[in-house]
């Protein structure tokens, strides 16, 4: 009986032993959790006990003690390597202190102790708190793991917190582990950036921008303080874990609130509701300033005695975090029924704010996607979410670039009115050519007032199709493509002895005092190397641009504009006005370059290829002018199609002003047959069978084609 008590007890130990060290399999390439089933826990011991103690410690399946967070406990378990790889990857869940010793086939390895900030972040086969070990294929490896964490993170929960582990091939752990690390830098450089721009923009227009820019640079610092970045560069953990997260959290709520109330004008539409925005913002007012109070004497108790504060997962603060955001996001709901509300009554821009306000709410279903994909809640699931979470809240404010795309265009359009009707200068720097121009031999000499009468031909370009370019690119990408296009263009003015007048947007005004081909030049030289630019773009996967330009040659009064601290030089004529409508009606007639009679009339013969294309009379004006387009604007293959049938198309012309439409139509049609890309014919061939089939009025029709627009 002695001897069946003792065999007895010998199993029993044995069985005990064996349940405790059941291997985790280790058998698929993706990042596994290992179950809290697979550990045992050692507490009452710290990161010097020898591996002797530890190798032969009774070992317990779960943690008992809950200040053992704050004083140190080990985890041992044991991995059974089925991977195709011995390179095997252990990442710690937000640990700043770790020590291991790890035991197999090729012998023990102890891994140094290490805690953060003390030790480099970056070690022999570790990056901070993730390790690389060795584990031979189809053997099982046992690890003891040291953890603790002291002042205690109150994010963490007592089982699957501290002591959750994920485990992988190496170069996945060290993969995710830098990725995460870049999504962060990826993120604030792109918040930051659009931060930047709209306040820019804030400078320029005032308005709503502050507020935008300031939640962006909010979102940045919040972001630049999170635990991940805390690691890599050695920043405080009272930032990231600490009650100084609600003073940075409670900072982007009052931005975010006080973006709400603005952009939806809730002072002057909804005052009763803006009292409740106001409350929202006092509200997180007091809790930055009591949580900055007890941000400064961080780490308190609650970081320390976990006998009398038990884990709660919950994390610091006064207010708990999950209760904390529940005020911004009421708000957010609200706003985006006011803005419904709003965009129903017929307010276009109240509908993008609506659908800005409804993207941070995709991250519900792309969550519960994640959750219903990866089968769970783990860490597959947060980087989803979390990562989905911060591209939507960069793209609510990335929407906003929709409208103000849409707003420089309108102020470019005003712009160039204006300057038709008058150009005011608000700069003491004027070109060379001004200079000789007024007879100055200094810009110290310029006065307001100065004038001289002169004729010159002037140029428009502008890029086709701009605003919508425009909303496909983010505002950096905006102005590095019309910089880019601009520094093509540019220099080509000044190898033609002109000058650049305005830049209006992607709008080019130049003038030409030389001579007309000098302009003429210039604008076939840029649809040249419009093409080459082209080339790159496409070559870049960028879609293609286009651009119209128009000459004209006329008397201009040349002079300085504006006031006696803030002038600049520029040109007053109607030849100006009709420069502009040439570049308009290049769209009309789908060509890229048109001059008027007056330009054509001054160029050396045979200098260009020219065909006469219309008489029109622009918005405005009752005399009609000739319109003529440069041949050589267009590919070596069209303008050679056109050459050919330029006498077909003359006397197409002819016919056409003659009243002869059945004669023209057919001329027309032989055109547009052997040079498909002979846009103004297959222009008259609409127009003839138009004419034909509806009949005209032989005493009124002069042939000229009235503008109604610009």
């Amino acid at each position: 009986m002695k001897y069946l008590i003792q065999l007895f007890f010998i199993y029993f130990i044995f069985s005990q032993n064996i349940f405790a060290q059941v291997p985790y399999v280790l058998k698929t390439d993706l990042l596994e959790t290992i179950p809290p089933e697979n550990l045992t826990f050692l507490e009452g011991v710290d990161h010097e006990v020898p591996f002797e103690l530890l190798e032969k410690a009774v070992w317990k399946k779960k943690l008992i003690q809950d200040q053992s967070l704050v004083e140190g406990y080990w985890v041992k378990f044991i991995i059974h390597n089925k991977l195709g790889s011995d390179e095997i990857g252990l990442n710690h869940n937000w640990n700043f202190e770790k020590k291991l010793f790890v035991k197999n086939s090729l012998g023990l390895v102890e891994f140094p102790y290490w805690k953060h900030k003390r030790h480099s972040f970056w070690g022999e086969g570790r990056i901070g708190a993730q390790y690389r070990i060795l584990m031979p294929q189809n053997e099982v490896t046992i690890i003891y793991d040291f953890f603790r964490s002291n002042p205690f993170d109150r994010f963490m929960a007592k089982v699957n917190g501290l002591d959750r582990m994920t485990i992988g091939l190496w170069k996945d752990i060290r993969m995710r582990e830098l990725v995460r690390f870049a999504s962060n830098i990826g993120f604030m450089s792109v918040a930051l950036s659009f931060g930047l721009y709209y306040f820019f923009i804030y400078l320029v227009s005032k308005g709503n921008y502050l507020w935008l820019s300031l939640t962006l640079f909010q979102a940045t610092a919040v972001v630049f303080f999170t635990q991940s970045n805390g690691m890599y560069m050695g920043i405080t953990r009272a930032l990231a874990v600490g009650d100084g997260v609600f003073v940075f959290q409670g900072i982007l709520f009052i931005f975010l609130i006080q973006f709400f109330r603005k952009a939806l004008v809730l002072e002057e539409f909804y005052p009763r509701i803006n009292k409740l925005y106001w409350i929202g913002i006092v509200f997180y007012a007091v809790m930055i300033i009591l949580n900055f109070v007890m941000a400064l004497n961080w780490p308190h108790e609650a970081q320390f005695d976990l006998i009398k504060y038990p884990p709660d997962h919950l994390g610091p603060g006064i207010v708990k975090l999950h209760i904390f955001a529940i005020p911004v996001g009421v708000f957010l709901i609200l706003s985006i029924v006011i803005s419904f509300l709003l965009w129903k009554k017929g307010d276009s821009s109240a509908g993008y704010l609506c659908l800005s306000f409804l993207l941070p709410f995709l991250v519900i279903p792309i969550g519960a996607l994640a959750f219903i994909i990866t089968g769970g809640f783990n860490w597959k699931t947060m980087l989803i979410a979390t990562t989905a979470g911060g591209f939507l809240f960069l793209s609510m404010f990335v929407t906003f670039g929709f409208a103000i795309a849409q707003r420089i265009n309108d102020l470019k359009k005003y712009a160039l009115e204006q300057q038709m009707r008058l150009t005011e200068a608000y700069q003491r720097f004027v070109p060379d050519q001004l200079l000789r121009n007024l007879e100055k031999d200094s810009i110290l000499d310029v006065k307001l007032g100065d004038q001289v009468q002169k004729e010159m031909s002037i140029m428009f370009s502008d890029i086709r199709s701009f605003t919508r370019l425009s909303e496909s690119m983010t505002p950096e990408e905006n102005f590095k493509f019309v910089n880019s296009y601009l520094s093509k263009m540019g220099p080509l003015v000044r190898e033609h002895h002109g000058y650049i007048d305005k830049y209006i947007g992607d709008a080019i005004m130049a003038l030409f005092d030389r001579s007309p081909e000098d302009a003429v030049r210039t604008s076939v030289e840029m649809l040249e190397t419009l093409r080459e630019y082209n080339e790159g773009r496409n070559r870049a996967g960028y879609e293609l641009i286009q651009i119209g330009v128009g000459v004209n040659t006329g008397m201009m009064m040349l002079g300085t504009l504006g006031e006696a601290d803030r002038m600049e030089g520029s040109v007053i004529s109607d030849a100006v006005n009709l420069a502009a409508r040439l570049e308009g009606l290049t769209k009309l007639y789908k060509t890229p370059l048109l001059i008027s009679e007056t330009t054509m009339n001054q160029l050396t013969p045979e200098a260009f290829k020219t065909r006469l294309i219309d008489r029109v009379a622009v918005k405005g004006k009752v005399d009609p002018v000739l319109v003529y387009e440069v041949l050589e604007s267009e590919l070596p293959q069209i303008m050679e199609g056109k050459i050919i049938h330029l006498d077909h198309f003359k006397n197409g012309f002819d016919f056409y002003q003659n009243q002869q439409f059945e004669k023209a139509l057919e001329l027309f049609k032989e055109c547009y047959k052997n040079v498909p890309e002979d846009r103004v014919s297959g222009l008259y061939i609409e127009r003839c069978e138009m004419l034909i089939s509806k009949g005209w009025n032989a005493e009124t029709w002069d042939g000229i084609n009235y503008m109604d627009t610009k």
